[in-house]
């Protein structure tokens, strides 16, 4: 797979994730409605070592209800989601597969707090072997 590259919706953040995402996911936390705005939010997790970005970027950070903390990054000038990170696995980042140049570049192949879903967000995964 190429590198993952995306940005933000004004163009004042880039970034770049180098190789291929360990994997993709939608996640239906209530953390992760708030912060797309939607039902869910797609991501890909990604080593940290491999990421760089330029631009200003400003974060949030909270902790969860299992105690690590989750920090996300947002645009300074338009706040566009792009990333975060926690502190429960360091080396790694957290995409929004919004943020990518090729949003199709990514599959998500798990869905996390589902427990948490909105009744109206019929979010899904391809099945396992399936083409895609």
């Amino acid at each position: 797979m190429n590198d993952l590259t995306g940005g933000c919706a004004c163009g004042a953040v880039r970034f770049t994730a180098t190789g291929a995402p360990k994997f993709a996911f939608i996640c239906q936390c209530r953390s992760c409605q708030h912060l797309s705005g939607s039902g869910n939010a797609v991501q890909f997790c990604h080593d940290a070592a491999g990421f760089s970005s330029t631009g200003p970027v400003a974060e949030w950070a909270r902790q969860t209800d299992s105690g690590s903390t989750v920090t996300k990054m947002f645009c300074a000038t338009c706040a566009s989601p792009l990333w975060g990170t926690t502190t429960r696995a360091p080396d790694i980042m957290m995409g929004l597969a919004g943020a990518l140049d090729d949003p199709a570049a990514i599959t998500p192949d798990r869905i996390f707090f589902a427990d948490e879903a909105q009744p109206w967000d019929h979010a899904s995964v391809p099945a396992k072997g399936a083409d895609q």
